[in-house]
């Protein structure tokens, strides 16, 4: 479990700062989120030194009973300096004692109802909300006027997909570097996250704290002069079942609006802001959540999850890997030649845990892949959980979502609140992005919300593009939160072969970050690998203590290091198609001499090398990396 310690510091005034603006600043006063107002109408602006980084946006909401667009009169205003401390149990950096500045402002509108703004200025960014308080009373929010306006710069971002059997879940090709106000191709607009890069500055803007009172929410499509702003899901989405519109009990309040923001891309790629902006614990002592890699038949072998002699053989990879788990995918309840008991009892001997299978996103959907709706049946489901605990199984997957909704984002929460009380864990596939649940259900280890590596199979645009499209998610989705991409590919599927080297598949083991590592590839192709490539798979971490962005560029190359305990990681891969010189600063460590093993593309793409050589933190690691290559080195100290 986590502890939280808080200090605050409030003042209260009933009159305006400056007549009509009010203000937050980060503790080291780099940043400050300010708000004014204009004729009865709320704006806000970002600035960062002397640079405005996002100018003049409207702030409002729209109730069924009430309007806080328009004719808001200022009320009070508090403030008040915070220190929070908490742990994680996954992610790229474990402990976390977030500091922030928090200014709540409250406003009136023409008939004496109350809505208060909630800023919060960190170092590393910044973030807004709304909340009500009051009589209790039941409201639908019909509209949300957020904007962020960022007229100029570029931006790394993906459509969010017109409703679909399989859509939306995150899984478009993100754009590369396009100019700021360039529109969405389709009416459902963009989603979050959106990294702009802008007067020196970088911003990753998205959304924390997803609560069962709101829908997900993402960015409209038209977004010209650099406007952008907040738009609900489609009526479409979810086969039209459920409405657009949040329904609330007050009190309540607004997932946060969040911007991650400065002038160095790692400030963004170690930003843990998403999960400071969370709900700390809810589910008390979580000491049995126990991240950890697994293999997983279903990518290599679509029908394997149906057969009980090719899924012990993936048990048995895991044993003798050394890994903790084994994911049996779609249709396990169909089984042959055994069944789940009987895979999970042979599972236990060998001291590996399983993973379940359901398709449960909810009644809209139309996939027939068993077994069905159970999770998204509140008694079904907790007879389920029940019955997993007891048969020792560890986690479940859940997958076909495809809705940002109110009724599938309650789904959510209410499929992880029931998990931990049976102490299973959860990873979330067809899924909507991660919002900071992490860290409010720790049981919650890892979320698809991306266009990973089971594009394979069928894409070969996406298998051409994979390297470039690697380098964009560090800076990205990654960011905000677990990404169950599933990596470590080696094999090719006949449509389309990777364009990759295997080195810089087997670096994607560190670049990406998920509670849950699902080694993808199949049971011969990783037992044929060299033995120091199997003994780095067996000893590679899936949860870090530290993180560093040491080099990169969305859509050129990235370089992380991450440490574990006193070993550290550092993995680049190429995101385009020339050869490179990774030279990599070693002064951040900490240790006077490492012992080092490199791994660096060979002679072609598919030999992966290695090299054994002592470092210290005064010298540089150079390494020359193919085109789409990549490289991962691990220095142990002396």
């Amino acid at each position: 479990m986590f502890s939280i310690i808080t200090i605050i510091l409030f003042s209260i005034n009933t009159f305006a700062q400056n007549n009509n603006r009010w203000k937050t600043l980060s503790p080291d006063k780099s940043m400050q989120l300010e708000l004014f107002t204009d004729h009865g109408l709320i704006f806000y602006d970002v600035i960062s030194g002397n640079d405005t980084i996002i100018k003049s946006s409207a702030l409002g909401i729209e109730r069924d009973d009430e309007n806080f667009t328009n004719e808001l009169t200022f009320v009070k205003e508090s403030s008040g300096n915070f220190h929070e401390n908490y742990i994680l149990k996954i992610g790229k950096q474990k402990e976390n004692q977030p500091v922030f500045n928090q200014t709540i402002v409250s406003f009136k509108n023409e008939h004496g109802a109350i809505i208060n703004i909630d800023l919060r200025a960190y170092n590393n960014g910044l973030a807004f909300r709304y909340r009500f308080d009051g009589p209790a009373k039941k409201v639908t929010v019909k509209n949300e006027s957020t904007q962020f306006v960022i007229p100029e710069g570029k931006k790394w971002l993906q459509n969010y997909s017109m409703p679909a059997q399989w859509n939306p879940s995150y899984e478009e090709n993100y754009m590369n570097g396009i100019a700021a106000g360039t529109a969405a191709k389709e009416i459902s607009g963009w989603a979050f996250p959106v990294l702009f890069q802008i007067n020196h500055h970088w911003l990753l803007i998205t959304e924390a704290n997803a609560v069962k009172e709101y829908c997900g929410a993402h960015l409209q499509q038209h977004c010209e002069q650099g406007v952008y702003k907040i738009a609900f899901p489609t009526e479409g989405e979810a086969n039209g079942i459920g409405s657009i519109y949040p329904v609330a009990d007050i009190p309540f309040a607004t997932p946060w609006r969040v911007i991650i923001t400065g002038k160095d891309l790692g400030t963004i790629v170690e930003s843990n802001l998403v999960y400071d902006l969370a709900e700390a614990n809810k589910t008390g002592d979580d000491s049995w959540v126990k991240p950890g890699r697994s293999s997983w038949s279903w990518w290599s072998d679509h029908p394997s999850s149906k057969n009980f002699q090719k899924l012990k053989k993936y048990v048995d990879l895991s044993k003798d890997m050394g890994w903790e788990y084994s994911l049996v995918d779609a249709n396990w309840n169909m089984m042959q030649g055994g069944n789940i008991e009987e895979l999970t009892q042979y599972a236990a001997s060998k001291n590996i845990g399983l993973s379940l299978w359901y398709n449960s996103g909810g009644p809209q959907n139309t996939i027939t892949e068993q077994p069905r709706d159970i999770m998204n049946n509140p008694e079904k489901r907790k007879a389920a959980f029940e019955k997993l605990h007891k048969a020792g199984i560890k986690a479940v997957k859940v997958d076909f979502f495809n809705s940002d909704k109110q009724t599938i984002i309650q789904l959510y929460r209410d499929i992880l609140a029931d998990a931990a009380k049976e102490k299973i864990m959860v990873i979330f596939h067809g899924c909507t992005l991660p919002r900071g649940w992490s860290r409010t259900y720790p049981n919650l280890l890892s979320m698809e919300g991306v266009r990973g590596a089971e594009q394979l199979g069928w894409d070969s645009a996406f298998a051409n593009n994979e390297a470039q499209h690697n380098t964009i998610l560090a800076f990205t989705r990654n960011v905000v939160g677990p990404m169950d991409y599933t990596p470590v590919t080696f094999s090719d599927y006949a449509c389309c072969p990777h364009s990759t080297t295997n080195t810089h598949e087997l670096a994607l083991s560190v670049v990406f970050e998920s509670g849950m590592l699902h080694f993808a590839d199949s049971d011969s192709s990783y037992r044929s690998q060299s033995a120091s490539v199997k003994t780095f798979m067996s000893k590679v971490p899936n949860t870090w203590d530290e993180t560093k962005f040491l080099k990169g560029e969305p859509g050129k190359e990235i370089i992380l290091a991450r440490r574990s305990g006193k070993t550290w990681y550092i993995a680049g891969i190429n995101g385009e198609p020339v050869e490179k010189d990774f030279s990599v600063d070693l002064s951040f460590l900490k240790e006077a001499s490492y012992k080092a093993i490199i791994f660096t593309d060979g002679n072609n793409p598919r030999d992966i090398k290695s090299t054994e050589a002592d470092y210290s933190k005064n010298k540089n690691l150079s390494v020359k990396v193919l085109s789409k290559g990549g490289m991962v080195a691990v220095l142990q100290p002396k």
